[in-house]
């Protein structure tokens, strides 16, 4: 008659090197794994380093000079907002480059695909979309909704002023 203890411990001896053989195994994926998603990112992040690079060039060589004979209002105006367009789509590419570069520090530190904020797991779905992603699909909405009613309320402020400045004059 054999001891159920017994059995059970022969079991666990004979599992073991299984188990460490699929430990080792599941580490090495996770470690193929992120230094996979390191060089996306990294080629992600020299790919926006050169548009940020090739847009700023842009920039440059489009800038109208006082010497460019721009004397019509209208084309002067239509100037003015193809530069700001520029300048928004520049500001963008860089703080994708910020982002990209905050994304390779998180991985480098083990939090990358762990929401900043609830400290939940970010979904796969979304770091497929979004590689470097820092927060959850819930959180970064919240972001949105925040960002959106804070830009709301300065707008406002902003029409407030401009119509007190009009209707009580300076007093000087």
């Amino acid at each position: 008659r054999v001891r159920p203890v017994a059995n059970a411990e022969a079991l666990w001896r004979a599992k073991a090197p299984n188990e460490e053989n699929e430990m080792a195994t599941m580490v090495h994926r996770i470690r193929g794994a992120e230094r996979a998603r390191y060089q996306e990112l990294e080629e992600l992040l020299s790919q926006q380093d050169a548009i940020l690079r090739n847009r700023k060039q842009v920039l440059r060589v489009d800038l109208p000079t006082a010497a460019s004979g721009v004397t019509d209002l209208e084309e002067h105006s239509l100037d003015a907002e193809e530069q700001g367009v520029g300048f928004s789509v520049l500001e963008l590419t860089s703080q994708t480059v910020r982002e990209i570069e905050t994304a390779l520090r998180r991985l480098a530190v083990g939090e990358f695909g762990t929401c900043s904020d609830c400290q939940s797991r970010i979904s796969a779905a979304r770091l497929r979309a979004l590689p470097f992603a820092a927060l959850c699909l819930a959180c970064q909405q919240k972001h949105d909704v925040d960002a959106a009613a804070g830009a709301s309320q300065a707008t406002t402020g902003w029409k407030e002023r401009v119509a007190l400045t009009h209707i009580a004059p300076h007093a000087h």
